[in-house]
């Protein structure tokens, strides 16, 4: 058995030592699979991708460079699987699985279904505002709204400088205000 020694593993692995990849996954594996699972809200896919996330890990660990942290770079592979899980899914976005509707929102209703309609349609054009967003602008929109993350996290994460995260967050937002200035105007 090994030491936890994380840089002696990883180069053990490297060499093609298959045991010593074993303890990255445990120390990893919890974290990486509630990073996906919030991002995706299914225990199930997210498993599936939890295990994507590891065997591109494994058949990828020899250009990983220790210039970087370990698990930034496992969580840089853990988002472009998200991403790629998200496209795949692109074509059902306007529908949810009835077991991930929040059953508070099953409750509520509105007193004016006309305003009901108004925030469906506005959230459908953001929705759609959104997908159009070049892929890091998105990766950063999301990791910042959606998930919370701090831009120096951001940062750390996408392996980029906290002042290009800013500038991503920031054109992101011009574009969405570009994208959904004329929606707004005509409602």
């Amino acid at each position: 058995m090994f030491d936890f020694d994380e840089s002696h593993l990883i180069d053990h692995t490297q060499h093609g030592d298959t045991d010593a990849f074993g303890p990255l996954v445990r120390k990893y594996h919890p974290r990486i699979y509630t990073h996906i699972h919030v991002r995706v809200r299914d225990p199930e896919v997210a498993k599936d991708l939890t295990q994507e996330v590891w065997l591109k890990a494994y058949r990828g660990i020899k250009s990983f460079r220790a210039d970087a942290a370990f698990s930034s770079w496992l969580y840089r592979i853990a988002e472009n699987v998200c991403i790629d899980f998200f496209r795949q899914q692109k074509h059902d976005t306007d529908t949810e699985p009835l077991h991930l509707i929040d059953p508070s929102r099953l409750l509520s209703t509105s007193a004016c279904p006309s305003r009901a309609l108004l925030r469906a349609e506005l959230r459908l054009n953001l929705r759609a505002s959104i997908a159009e967003l070049p892929a890091m602008r998105l990766r950063v929109f999301l990791l910042y709204y959606h998930h919370e993350m701090p831009i120096k996290a951001i940062a750390s994460l996408l392996n980029r400088s906290e002042g290009t995260i800013k500038t991503h967050l920031r054109n992101a937002r011009l574009q969405l205000q570009g994208l959904l200035t004329p929606y707004l105007q005509s409602s």
